[in-house]
């Protein structure tokens, strides 16, 4: 299991007992890895401008920083000419993207997307929520179908 920072807080209870921490709140700030915060951790004392100086400190952040694309590009099993975008989030990710793409471009969402998925997509087709990962495959498979029919 993967180690996650805040895993031992307790926080006070209104009778004045304290209980371990249960975080439910993941949406926007889901809590840290571990092993994030350890890379941080060793990082920090070097840290310096990446891309924009000349400076030791400055190439070593560089280096760290390409590396970090590597390795997402490795964990993703891209292929070696895509290219890894790091973004502040995922609602700057989707904006991004959104621009991104020719004119005419079909977007698909379902029922229940996070709002932050619907706003960008101002003329997506919005399929019912699927029951299953299977069934988005197959729903999304059929639209298409019937679009080149």
């Amino acid at each position: 299991m993967l180690a996650v920072l805040g895993t031992d807080v307790e926080v006070p209870l209104v009778d004045g007992r304290k209980v371990r921490y249960a975080n439910l709140d993941y949406a926007a700030s889901a809590p840290c890895a571990q092993v994030a915060a350890e890379a941080v951790a060793e990082l920090l004392p070097s840290y310096a401008s990446v891309h924009r100086g000349a400076g030791a400190l400055s190439q070593l952040c560089t280096r760290r920083f390409e590396e970090s694309r590597e390795t997402v590009k490795e964990f993703l099993g891209a292929r070696p000419d895509d290219t890894v975008v790091f973004t502040r989030n995922t609602t700057d990710s989707l904006n991004l993207l959104a621009r991104c793409l020719p004119v005419g471009t079909t977007v698909v969402t379902f029922a229940h997307e996070h709002h932050a998925n619907l706003l960008p997509w101002a003329r997506a087709v919005r399929l019912p929520t699927p029951g299953s990962p299977g069934q988005a495959v197959r729903d999304v498979a059929a639209r298409a179908a019937r679009r080149r029919t």
